[in-house]
């Protein structure tokens, strides 16, 4: 099976840094049934060929790799140890994984200390060279079906038909996308971005902390992406020194809707820059709504003027042509440089609960994680979920603590909304 530009990326860097899992985090009101789970998770895998392929490294292509059912058995993890909730996280976002051999899906279920929030944390992993977060999504829906029994109401789902010829094709059709190559503003690997302060410069284990913001009724899903997106621009400014700089945040854009591909397990993103003044920022840090915006105008610029197609190309001809050793010799001094090709990676999923309504367990609130220094965001019934991600080393859990403190702050008072912090 044929890797498209982001598998490719994303196989190619897996543990340089940290195992790159699309991981969602679920606080449960009892203990789910884990023999139904294993049934589900037997039949989810044995229909999805994306699932039964494993990474060839000097090929850069997937080969097919048939998985049995004590494979797939070894992919649900059952804790026995009770765990705090930050202890729990930090075990699940820190497993590794072989894309060679192993199952590039995960579950994780541990007893929790503080039975009060949910005595059970569910944990659900995907590796992103198999698919992104929305991906996931769908993916979790057809495993809710089949372990009800219900597996005919839907199809399974197909592999990504997101290939490099068909991102090329589009964007070829517009000969000013290839020509915005030229432009270090268009390209995700241009150094431009203010880094932010750290206290090291060893990347260790994957740190992630949540602001959790109880949203006003009435509150769309685009009023909680501004508030997830600028509430991140002020976390940043009121943490960084006075002098000015340029935050550059790295957004994702899904391509699948644009070229008609429908739901697949695959990834289907290109990325873009998003570059705002430290200085504009600031000046708008008393008027949140200003500064929301100010963002959202210069997102639909970006969009507007296409640089998702300049970027997919920019990436296309990496993930082609770039040398292996090079792109992981690479990958933690990026983490240091100063400038920065980004200043944090920043995703917004969308509003969950669409995605669990069969679930056969009842949920009582949900995180995100994704290994990178930056954040995730979903909302999920009443809550805004702003997942804060770094790596120790880099910042220790206080810096990472305080980072998000500033963000929920902000977002509070800014919105008035109340918040609390779950951190390590």
């Amino acid at each position: 099976m044929r890797a498209n530009f982001v598998d490719t990326v994303m196989a190619l860097l897996d543990g340089e840094v940290a195992t790159i899992w699309a991981t969602v985090l679920l606080r449960l009101e009892d203990r789910p049934d884990v023999a139904l789970l294993r049934r589900g998770l037997r039949a989810l895998v044995r229909e999805s060929e994306r699932l039964n392929v494993a990474w060839n490294d000097a090929r850069r292509a997937w080969a097919p790799a048939v998985r049995g059912d004590a494979e797939v058995d070894a992919a649900l993890v059952e804790g026995a140890e009770r765990l705090s909730e930050p202890d729990a996280v930090a075990r699940i976002i820190n497993t590794r994984v072989d894309l060679a051999r192993d199952v590039p899906l995960r579950l994780h279920l541990h007893p929790m200390v503080d039975a009060a929030q949910g005595p059970w944390l569910l944990g659900i992993q995907l590796h992103h060279a198999i698919g992104d977060a929305k991906a996931l999504a769908h993916l979790l829906e057809r495993l809710w079906l089949l372990c009800a029994g219900r597996g005919s109401e839907s199809r399974p789902l197909e592999p990504s038909t997101l290939t490099d010829g068909k991102v090329l094709l589009a964007a070829l059709r517009q000969p000013g996308r290839v020509l915005g190559l030229t432009s270090p503003r268009r390209r995700l690997l241009a150094p431009r971005g203010m880094g932010l302060r750290r206290s090291g410069d060893t990347a260790g284990q994957a740190l992630s902390a949540t602001a959790r913001l109880t949203l006003s009724q009435g509150t769309t899903d685009l009023q909680a992406s501004e508030v997830f997106f600028s509430a991140l621009l002020a976390g940043v400014a009121l943490r960084e020194s006075p002098a000015d700089g340029l935050i550059r945040l790295r957004m994702p854009v899904d391509l699948r809707r644009m070229l008609g591909l429908g739901r697949t397990l695959g990834n289907g993103c290109s990325a873009v820059p998003i570059e705002i003044s430290l200085k504009e920022v600031r000046a708008r840090l008393e008027a949140p709504r200003e500064l929301a915006r100010f963002l959202r105008s210069e997102v639909q610029r970006v969009i507007d003027e296409g640089v998702h197609w300049t970027t997919a190309l920019e990436c296309m001809a990496v993930a082609r042509f770039a040398p292996a050793r090079v792109l992981r010799k690479n990958a933690r001094p990026g983490l240091i440089a100063e400038p920065r090709t980004n200043t944090l990676v920043v995703t917004y999923l969308g509003r969950m609960d669409k995605h669990f309504t069969e679930a056969p367990f009842r949920i009582r609130s949900m995180r995100s994680h994704t290994a990178t220094w930056g954040a995730t965001g979903l909302s999920f019934a009443d809550t805004l979920n702003i997942n804060t991600a770094a790596f120790e080393g880099l910042w220790t859990r206080e810096e990472l603590r305080d980072f998000t403190e500033r963000v929920a702050g902000w977002a509070s008072s800014g919105f008035g909304l109340r918040a609390e912090v779950l951190a390590p």
